[in-house]
């Protein structure tokens, strides 16, 4: 029973981990304008902040407090 909740942490700690990589890539690469120079990718950069703090947040309480 304890190896199961010891791999379930460890699975959401590295899905943690590849989320917040992915929304970082998505913001520098929405904020350098690479894809287009328009309102829509503004839009997209605003959201992909959103995202990537949400994952911040859920990084930093999974490794200060390991929920």
């Amino acid at each position: 029973m304890k190896e199961d909740i010891f791999k379930s942490h460890l699975k959401k700690k590295s899905q943690s981990k590849l989320a917040l990589s992915i929304s970082l890539f998505i913001v520098l690469l929405t904020s350098t304008g690479y894809i287009f120079n328009s309102k829509g990718v503004i839009f997209l950069f605003y959201i992909s902040c959103f995202v990537f703090f949400y994952n911040l947040l859920i990084h930093f309480l999974l490794e200060k407090f390991d929920i």
